[in-house]
């Protein structure tokens, strides 16, 4: 099949766009023509470009007509519809915060709605347009977002992932848990960056709302939900179906903003939710899975979608997909010589550590041996001393000696002298 995937916004990293990215190269994998297209276009098409996909801006096509759509705003939808009248559209309800990521209510251009949480299938049910409502759940690539190394028994950094946090809700989580001894590192608005696993493997501890909570699973981090809008506290398996339900909003459980319940609640903190929290991503939020639920609905909405003879098409998105694939390859030999550089780096650093311990050691050994040295010969110079003084009074109680003395006193007056 050919599939659009529309979105007005395709510049700057947000939960929104790194949906677009991970379907169209989830579906590509499934050997579907893929290509993204968007009005707004920056940092964000650059790096879906260099990871193999296609991205169209405003005045771009595509080759012919696609067999159905995938859009996540109001603006798309319209535009697309009207570009590809009578293309099938699944409209992706980002959320029910803002208004321009509500399907349209303008009748036959949205063929069905798929929401990411029971909070926005609701909101989508409550709309005039009464649409069709499919229920998934928020994809995640385990394959990129995977853990690197495992999170310690006693937490020590903390990245408070994306671009909404701040203000009081962020000074009261850093300056709770500084006072607990944990690094609190923000990585979003203006410290944005495109490869947040990075950011997050960085980190025991893992704060943030929806997708980030997912991708914080999917690493094996100890994820804790806290945002804008509310704090649920730590992804556990008991509270995982509420807050799955919500969207991971921070608005299952109702906490609030309590510097002091903040610092306690980091008592709840078990290096063994890494593992848990892996295993639930996998399970629940697989990007292959729903990929493959949304290729059931554009069959069912698009029955003769299947495309034949593309041949060179074919082979385009085999060769985008080689081209994704050796840059995957060259990302994994710079992050392996980083490390072996950095193995080299701490190796250096132990030996050099080592060599200063040893000779710390020996310097020690020496002082230690020169004072025993010193120790013994005072200790013969104070034999020798109490020897002569005995030798002394022995000879003071000579006889001889005493007389002599007499003597010498007796002169001593004769002469005059005291």
């Amino acid at each position: 099949m050919q599939v659009v995937l529309g979105t007005s916004g395709f510049a700057h990293p947000g939960g929104s766009e790194s949906y677009v990215l991970l379907m169209a190269e989830q579906l590509e994998r499934l050997g579907h023509d893929v290509a993204i297209r968007a009005v707004d276009i920056g940092a964000m098409a650059e790096t879906a470009r260099e990871r193999g996909v296609r991205v169209l801006g405003p005045a771009d096509d595509t080759d012919g007509t696609p067999d159905a759509l995938l859009v996540q705003d109001a603006p798309s939808a319209y535009e697309l519809a009207e570009r590809w009248p009578g293309v099938p559209q699944v409209f992706r309800a980002c959320s029910d915060v803002h208004d321009f990521q509500l399907p349209p209510e303008e009748p036959g251009i949205v063929a069905c709605v798929v929401a990411l949480s029971d909070r926005v299938a609701a909101r989508i049910r409550a709309t005039a347009a009464r649409h069709e409502v499919v229920r998934l759940r928020h994809p995640v690539d385990v394959r990129r977002f995977a853990p690197l190394r495992p999170i310690r028994e006693r937490p020590r950094r903390a990245v408070v992932l994306g671009n909404y946090l701040d203000g009081e809700r962020l000074e009261a989580l850093t300056a709770s848990w500084a006072g607990e001894g944990i690094e609190c590192v923000r990585v979003g608005g203006a410290t944005a960056t495109l490869s947040p696993e990075l950011a997050i493997n960085d980190a025991d501890i893992v704060v943030g709302k929806a997708r980030v909570a997912i991708e914080a699973m999917a690493c094996g981090r100890a994820a804790y939900v806290y945002d804008f809008a509310g704090r649920d506290g730590w992804v556990t398996p008991e509270r995982y179906p509420a807050m799955e339900a919500d969207n991971f909003a921070g608005m299952a459980t109702g906490l609030g903003i309590d510097g002091a319940a903040l610092a306690a609640e980091l008592a709840g903190y078990d290096a063994r939710m890494g593992d848990v929290n892996r295993d639930l991503a996998v399970r629940h939020h697989h990007a292959a899975r729903h990929a493959e639920a949304l290729v059931d609905l554009f069959r069912r909405l698009a029955p003769a979608g299947a495309r034949a003879g593309a041949t060179l098409g074919e082979l385009a998105r085999l060769g985008r997909r080689q081209w994704a694939a050796e840059r995957d390859a060259m990302s994994v030999r710079r992050e392996l010589g980083r490390a072996a550089a950095d193995r080299d780096a701490r190796e250096r650093v132990l030996i050099d550590e080592r060599d200063t311990a040893v000779a710390a050691y020996e310097a020690a050994a020496a002082e230690r041996e020169l004072f025993r040295t010193d120790r013994d010969a005072w200790q013969a110079r104070a034999v020798a001393a109490e020897r002569d003084a005995e030798a002394a009074r022995a000879l003071l109680a000579t006889r001889r000696v005493r007389a002599a003395l007499a003597t010498g006193r007796i002169a001593d007056l004769v002469r005059g002298r005291p």
